[in-house]
């Protein structure tokens, strides 16, 4: 892998995914993601490692799955049946990403739309079973305005 002089976040998901070439060429494509570097098993056929800068500055690194070093067991979302965890982005231009992403692969889970907290957002899931949350922030909610949209949303009828 390439060695870069940046500092890395204090914070970075790490995805383990089926095809990790094929999981960087998604987001290259459907986030703007720049690649930072590769680390490949020797025979070249899988990555151990990867690290991708996203253009909001959020940074995500990735590896093939590798059951043999897990007891076996695949850790895939896909393997596991899902995951209950998203990837959240905030982004300047929500719409424009979404359109990219989706033009790729990804799945919508939950429409891109204004929520009552005051960001249009949804949730997609990529090729590879990982969970992503856009957002772009369109107004700023007052307190009222939270608690009513939760109410709305969350409250016993």
């Amino acid at each position: 892998m390439s060695q870069t002089s940046q500092t890395p976040p204090p914070l970075s998901p790490y995805l383990t995914v089926d095809d990790a070439k094929a999981a960087i060429e998604f987001y290259v494509r459907a986030f703007g993601a720049t690649e930072l570097g590769r680390q490949a098993t020797p025979d070249g056929s899988k990555l151990i490692h990867a690290a991708l800068v996203l253009p909001n500055g959020g940074h995500v690194m990735l590896s093939d799955d590798f059951p043999e070093m897990n007891g076996g067991a695949s850790k895939t979302p896909k393997a596991l049946g899902g995951t209950p965890v998203a990837i959240h982005l905030d982004l300047p231009d929500v719409k424009a990403t979404w359109a990219r992403a989706v033009e790729a692969g990804a799945q919508v889970k939950m429409p891109l739309a204004l929520q009552f907290w005051g960001d249009e957002f949804g949730v997609l899931e990529d090729p590879f079973g990982h969970r992503w949350s856009l957002a772009t922030r369109a107004k700023v909610a007052t307190k009222d305005e939270l608690d009513a949209g939760a109410q709305k949303h969350f409250g016993r009828k």
